[in-house]
C-alpha cells in the first residue's frame, strides 16, 4: 500500500463471509481515505469533465442492483449460518419460512406492514420481547420479497437463531394469519439446515427470487431484501500487506472459483484505451475460497482481521 497526497492507495480487497472468502485483484489503485475527506480540486473537476460516465440504460441499472442485491444476499447468508449460539454453545441450525398472503395482496408497502407485525408477534412468542424492546429484536433473520406474475406478494425467509418452537407449523400459521406458509421448504413437516451443501441450495434460491422480482416485475427502486438489525456483518480489508498474509495461509485446494478478468479483457476488443483517463477500471481478477472444512485456518483469519485498522498497518 502506498500513501499519496493524504490518499492510501491499494489494489487489492478481501471480503470474508462466514467460511466463504473472496479476494480481488484491481487493474489500478483504489483510494483508501484516512481521516481527511479529499476534495476534488478545480483542475481534477475540469479533467474529469473531459470524460463523462455515459448514462446506465434502465437494463444497466437493473443489472447492477441485482447485482449488488445478490452480492449482498449472498454474504449476509453465510456471515450468519451457523454463526449464532446457544446458551450451551451449540450453534442454531438455520431455517428457513416462506410467507404468503391469502388475499391478492399487490401493494408492498401493504406486505411489509403485515410482514413487520409478524416478526414482533414472533418476537413476543419466541423471547418474551414486546413495547419498545422490539426495537433491538433478538431474531437474527434475512428475507426477500417474491412478486409472482399476478403481482402477489410472498416472502422468503431465513431464520439464524430462531428457537425451539413446539408444533412449529401451526404455532407460525397462527402468528402469521395471512394464509398459507411453508417451514423448512415443507408445508408441515420442516428440516433445518444443516451443512453447507443445503446452503448453497438456499442461497441459490434467495437469488433466484431477486433475479425474479427486478427483472420480471421491473422494481429497481424497492430494496431488494429485509435484514434484521445486528446480523453479523462480512469482515473487508483492503490493505494489500494483510491481503498478502492471507492469501500466504490459504491451502491450493481451498480455491474454488476463480475469475481472470486481466486474460479476458487483454483478448477482448475493448482494451483500446485511447481518450480514456490513466485511472480507468479496465479489469479485476476474483478468487472465491472455500474454508468450511478448514475450521482452525477460519477462526485464524477472522481473529486477524478482527479490530484491524488503517492504524494498524506501516507504510
Amino acid at each position: 500500500m502506498r500513501q499519496q497526497d493524504n490518499k492510501y492507495l491499494s489494489n487489492r480487497k478481501l471480503v470474508k463471509s462466514g467460511s466463504l472468502l473472496e479476494i480481488y485483484q484491481f487493474g489500478r489503485d483504489i483510494h483508501l481515505e484516512r481521516r481527511i475527506r479529499h476534495i476534488k480540486t478545480e483542475e481534477e473537476i475540469e479533467e474529469a469533465k473531459k470524460f463523462p460516465k455515459p448514462k446506465a440504460s434502465q437494463e444497466e441499472i437493473l443489472k447492477s442492483s441485482a447485482r449488488r442485491a445478490k452480492r449482498m444476499i449472498k454474504r449476509l447468508i453465510m456471515a450468519n449460518c451457523f454463526l449464532w449460539f446457544k446458551e450451551k454453545g451449540k450453534p442454531y441450525l438455520p431455517i428457513t419460512l416462506t410467507l404468503t398472503f391469502a388475499e391478492n395482496i399487490t401493494d408492498l408497502k401493504k406486505a411489509n406492514y403485515e410482514f413487520t407485525k409478524f416478526i414482533r408477534r414472533l418476537n413476543y412468542e419466541t423471547n418474551g420481547i414486546e413495547g419498545k424492546d422490539l426495537k433491538q429484536s433478538n431474531l437474527k433473520y434475512l428475507a426477500v420479497f417474491e412478486l409472482q406474475k399476478r403481482g402477489a406478494i410472498h416472502y422468503h425467509m431465513i431464520f439464524f437463531n430462531l428457537p425451539y418452537i413446539k408444533n412449529i407449523y401451526k404455532k407460525m400459521f397462527d402468528i402469521w394469519g395471512q394464509g398459507r406458509i411453508m417451514v423448512g421448504g415443507k408445508d408441515r413437516n420442516f428440516t433445518k439446515i444443516k451443512n453447507q451443501a443445503q446452503l448453497q441450495k438456499i442461497i441459490f434460491y434467495f437469488i433466484k427470487y431477486i433475479q425474479k422480482s427486478v427483472f420480471e416485475n421491473n422494481c429497481p427502486r424497492q430494496k431488494k431484501y429485509i435484514a434484521s438489525k445486528g446480523l453479523l456483518k462480512p469482515q473487508e480489508n483492503s490493505f494489500v500487506e494483510v491481503v498478502s498474509l492471507v492469501e500466504s495461509k490459504l491451502p491450493s485446494d481451498s480455491l474454488v472459483y476463480k475469475w481472470d478478468g486481466e486474460a479476458e479483457y487483454n483478448q477482448s476488443d475493448v482494451n483500446d484505451s485511447v481518450g480514456k483517463p490513466v485511472n480507468f477500471m479496465r479489469w479485476f481478477n476474483y478468487f472465491q475460497y472455500d474454508l468450511s472444512s478448514r475450521p482452525d485456518l477460519d477462526k485464524e483469519i477472522s481473529h486477524l482481521l478482527t479490530g484491524l485498522s488503517i492504524d494498524d498497518i506501516d507504510f
